[in-house]
């Protein structure tokens, strides 16, 4: 019996800017209640203490880690399956979709391993002791045990986005937020003939969560065609295509690693100063990813049309993709940043109560409202660039951004302000700002280099009309 044939997919004919909002909007939604449940683990932990505040705040940079590898296997699979379908391979594609389950089983299985052995020496590099480090040891150590759902799960999302259905994605976070509600709740206090389990439960009731996650992305996938049952003859190792991925994963996962190194750096920074400024750090992030969230969304409108159109030859989608993502990161930039430094204190109100991290945290929020528009640019030119299957330039991008820079600015600028922490915040925002005119400069060079490809395919196939439909033309 053969495989059935997936209706035609719509992302190289319908209007750009309604693809944007079709693809953008459920995972801004689904982005959101994933913060939402972030801060309801913020919440837990600052109703514990302020020591599992800032324990939670030493963690993210060690969970950042699962983050990355979710985030190359997502983007691996996103780019080479939109290429593909671009190209209308839809066999290709198939096969893309087992190996990309393939390659995420056995990345997460490895570094959810290795993350769990060296969670020790991982707080340690980053220098916090006593009760903090213990309770994050705990956290992280936990949180590890779900890195396959982590990973195996965000792959399902990257192949269901890559044909423009980022539903499923928005449905599992909503749930997963309501869920987390009702579990830190008994976990964490207990009840309902439950111990309290304090801390450990915020980590607990992760793991929980994001198993069922993992079941209900599989579920989808199957209903939905998009692993068809002959399909699983593809779950076999495929060394091409396996390096295929990781040629594609990699850079993604890299990067992101750089971004996981810039929060080991700030995390550092800030925990030298006081507990204070490190529990005002870990909460004024979570806020600010709030306000990026419809941002965030943005990246996999662009990195999905982007593939698209590459894979369809068509550079006039790939222009107009750009300049929509643009437009609408402009317009949703001026809505939400006067909003969240305008009311700083407010917002840091709703997470502590103690004022001097409230006074802190404030201050981080109107620096990190000022840097947000960077990130529009940012995140634009990586997605496109990845889509493209143009990865390793964000690599460069980011050991600049996130290593390099803050490491020459941060301990220089702290030196010159009475109050440390201004100088950290001072030097992220430079970092990324200059990190976002570099990679706007990048794109207008790719984007020339691209109009001289398609300039000579062109010319080979006015030369040699054999050719067109070609793959390799």
């Amino acid at each position: 019996m053969s495989d059935p044939v997936l209706s035609p997919n719509p992302l190289k004919s319908e209007p750009i800017p309604r693809l944007v909002r079709q693809i953008s909007t459920p995972v801004s939604i689904g982005m959101f209640f994933q913060t939402m449940y972030n801060v309801v683990d913020t919440w837990a932990a600052g109703r514990l203490s302020t020591e599992a505040l800032a324990a939670l705040t030493a963690s993210f940079p060690v969970f950042f880690l699962i983050i990355a590898v979710a985030h190359g296997c997502q983007a691996a699979t996103n780019a080479l399956i939109s290429h593909a379908l671009g190209a209308d391979d839809e066999e290709t594609a198939r096969e893309l979709a087992g190996q990309s389950l393939f390659f995420a089983t056995w990345m997460s299985l490895a570094v959810g391993a290795l993350g769990w052995g060296l969670s020790p020496q991982l707080f340690e590099w980053l220098g916090i002791t006593g009760e903090t480090r213990e309770l994050g040891i705990v956290y992280v150590r936990t949180i590890f045990w779900a890195t396959p759902c982590f990973v195996i799960g965000g792959t399902f999302h990257a192949m269901l986005s890559a044909r423009g259905n980022a539903r499923p994605f928005r449905n599992a976070l909503i749930a997963g937020f309501f869920l987390n509600i009702v579990f830190d709740l008994w976990f964490v206090f207990g009840g309902w003939g439950l111990s309290p389990m304090g801390f450990a439960g915020i980590a607990r009731a992760t793991v929980l969560i994001q198993a069922g996650v993992l079941l209900y992305y599989w579920y989808m996938a199957v209903k939905a065609g998009f692993i068809p049952p002959s399909g699983f003859a593809h779950l076999h190792p495929r060394w091409r295509t396996q390096r295929r991925l990781m040629g594609q994963g990699f850079p993604a996962l890299i990067n992101m690693l750089t971004i996981a190194a810039g929060i080991f750096i700030h995390t550092h920074f800030a925990g030298k100063v006081s507990t204070e400024v490190l529990a005002a750090f870990g909460t004024g992030m979570r806020i600010e990813q709030i306000a990026l969230l419809p941002i965030i969304g943005l990246n996999t409108a662009a990195m999905t049309l982007a593939g698209h159109s590459y894979g369809a030859g068509r550079l006039d989608r790939l222009r107009e993709t750009v300049f929509a993502c643009i437009r609408i990161g402009t317009v949703l930039y001026l809505i939400g940043a006067p909003i969240v430094a305008g009311f700083a204190p407010f917002w840091m109100s709703r997470f502590t109560g103690d004022p001097e991290v409230i006074a802190i945290g404030a201050t981080f929020l109107r620096f990190a409202m000022a840097t947000m528009y960077s990130f529009v640019i940012l995140f634009i030119s990586t997605s496109v660039l990845q889509g493209l299957q143009r990865p390793h330039f964000a690599i460069w991008l980011g050991l600049y951004r996130q290593f390099l820079a803050p490491l020459l600015l941060i301990p220089f600028l702290m030196a010159r302000f009475d109050r440390p922490e201004i100088g950290i915040w001072w030097g992220v925002l430079i970092s990324t700002w200059s990190g976002a005119l570099i990679a706007a400069l990048f794109l207008m060079w790719t984007w020339r280099s691209l109009k001289k490809e398609f300039a000579r395919k062109n010319e080979k196939i006015a030369e040699n009309p054999e050719l067109i439909g070609c793959k390799e033309a």
